[in-house]
């Protein structure tokens, strides 16, 4: 697998215009998604970062598509994004950081998750939804990205 091809491999990005021209489609989000999620996939898998949008970054000039695709990375789990103009650095800022409620919610969990240990538990309730060891996975992960 080329994601562990060597130990100097940090991440992965699929360039969807390249790709587009490979395939003689058009760069559009519905043809780039699958390609761009099995490279963010394998990515993941071989423990390497995962950079990029579901969509091509040579639109630049559609900043409200690029948020929604910024923050659907996100969501995904993508680590980050490229940009070929400067003005869609903050939208990626913003969006790949992690927000002031979400730092607090996580500190607030694992706050909880001190508490629940001394008294015994493992899994337990927090804010109305159960919390075990891959949401407080989750939740230091989010406070290691801390600006």
């Amino acid at each position: 697998m080329i994601a562990a091809a060597t130990p100097r491999i940090f991440a992965l990005i699929t360039g969807g215009e390249d790709l587009a021209t490979s395939l003689d489609a058009e760069p559009t989000p519905e043809v780039l998604r699958v390609p761009k999620l099995l490279v963010h996939l394998a990515a993941k898998a071989a423990g390497v970062r995962s950079f990029g949008l579901l969509r091509t970054v040579a639109d630049y000039g559609e900043v409200e598509a690029i948020e929604r695709s910024a923050h659907e990375a996100r969501a995904f789990g993508f680590d980050g994004a490229s940009c070929v103009h400067p003005k869609v650095v903050p939208i990626l800022n913003r969006a790949f950081s992690p927000s002031p409620e979400a730092l607090d919610h996580a500190r607030r969990l694992i706050a909880a998750v001190e508490q629940a240990k001394a008294r015994g538990e493992g899994a337990f309730a927090f804010e109305g939804r159960m919390v075990d060891e891959p949401v407080i996975k989750r939740a230091r992960a989010l406070l290691d990205r801390e600006p």
